[in-house]
């Protein structure tokens, strides 16, 4: 555990921050606003729609160290940030941090507590749906810890599990169920190299959940997890099915939530994201998934190209698809039908971010790239993406913020519901 007093002098670079209010005491089912973030390296800057423009505001919030990810505690009072120089420092020892904040009445964020390190880089974290434990899932190694949240929000011991946990190969999300009873814990695995090594397989992996403690219950793995890249998942609001996109294969599965919280063996039904995927090309893959907030009638699929080629003598994309995937859902059966893929206006969408309205989006590409258009080379840089949301579910565009990102990568956006 860091103390305070370290924790603040790692956030003093926040000169100019944004002045927090008085705390916000409206439960989350009450908060219909949401606050845009995204970082950029270890900032994170508050993003703001004026018309249908995006603004930067320019005085971020500094971590200790490169965001991964932020995740809000059910009653909307907290939210917790990730954070990790894994990919951004040279030193032989990395650091790896949970930050706690206070959600004041203007959804601005308000550091408290002092940050809590990890073992490892973690790529992403979810709160149980009773906000009393927080989980983070680590890729290298593949795995996963829980840790108590206590009663003022504030990041309380990692819980030590007594039972010994299988986790796969290159964990990428955690979730935990409706119910709260279970945990799945989608897993890439790793595409093989020659002469290197073989196949990582790919699983999603379910565990018991019971006073911070996990055990190992169901792994879902079809083909033997081969070519099962499963990267992230969202769940219905019914409870009845989850959503789980595969990397690598930019496709879609849908599985059956049983009773028991165990999920059924195979897909109910396996869709593709792509508009044209008779055209697939090296470097097409998936990224962010998730349901739409307010209705469960459409689910949203983050298509990223960055398959690339030569182009007088430069390295430019090779026409991938840089899109989001619209899927209409049956509320009887819950199959996705796609029913539009939006052009991203920028490279490898990582990130979305809704407003809790389900009125609007942004979709973030963290660094810049370059593509052919009409035979010229151009440099698309990192951006923000905003779309409005129609009535069924699809997507209108409406503008484009390009962000200067000096190197560093905008890995995550989100809201924060106050």
């Amino acid at each position: 555990m860091i103390g305070r007093r370290r924790f603040n002098t790692l956030l003093a670079a926040t000169a100019g921050w944004v002045a927090a209010g008085s705390l916000g005491t409206a439960g989350a089912q009450s908060q219909s606003r949401g606050a845009i973030y995204a970082s950029v390296g270890a900032r994170l800057y508050r993003i703001r729609r004026d018309g249908d423009s995006l603004v930067r505001e320019p005085r971020p919030l500094i971590l200790p160290a490169q965001v991964q990810e932020g995740w809000q505690h059910p009653s909307g009072r907290y939210f917790y940030i990730a954070s990790s120089d894994q990919r951004t420092s040279t030193a032989r020892v990395r650091h790896h941090y949970l930050n706690a904040f206070r959600v004041d009445s203007t959804g601005d964020l308000q550091p408290f507590g002092g940050a809590v390190e990890l073992p490892h880089r973690p790529i992403y974290i979810t709160v149980d749906q009773r906000g009393e434990y927080l989980l983070s899932a680590y890729s290298f190694p593949s795995s996963l810890s829980v840790h108590r949240l206590n009663a003022d929000g504030s990041i309380g011991d990692m819980v030590v599990q007594r039972a010994s946990l299988d986790a796969g190969f290159y964990a990428h999300s955690v979730y935990v169920m409706p119910s709260n009873r279970t945990v799945v814990l989608p897993t890439r695995g790793n595409e093989p190299e020659p002469g290197v090594h073989t196949e990582d397989p790919g699983g999603l992996y379910l565990y018991g959940f019971d006073n911070g403690q996990l055990t190992n219950k169901q792994t879902v793995a079809p083909n033997g997890g081969l070519a099962y890249r499963a990267r992230h998942a969202d769940f219905h609001p019914s409870g009845r099915w989850v959503y789980v996109d595969l990397e690598t294969q930019n496709l879609l599965h849908t599985y059956a939530i049983r009773p028991d919280d165990t999920l059924s063996e195979e897909p109910l039904f396996v869709s593709t994201t792509l508009a044209a995927p008779e055209a697939y090309r090296g470097g097409q893959t998936t990224s962010s998934i998730r349901m739409h907030p307010t209705d469960g009638r459409t689910l949203y699929v983050a298509n990223r190209g960055r398959g690339t080629e030569v182009f007088r003598g430069e390295t430019v994309s090779n026409g991938t698809e840089n899109t989001i995937a619209v899927f209409s859902v049956d509320p009887a059966t819950g199959e996705p039908t796609l029913v539009q893929t939006i052009d991203s206006h920028s490279i490898a969408v990582r990130t979305m971010a809704f407003q809790p309205d389900g009125r609007s989006m942004v979709a973030t590409s963290p660094e810049p790239g370059y593509v052919r258009d009409q035979g010229r080379l151009v440099t698309m840089p990192a951006a923000l993406t905003l779309y409005d949301i129609q009535a069924d579910g699809r997507l209108a565009y409406r503008s484009t913020l390009q962000v200067d990102t000096r190197g560093e990568t905008m890995f995550w956006c989100g809201v924060v519901r106050y």
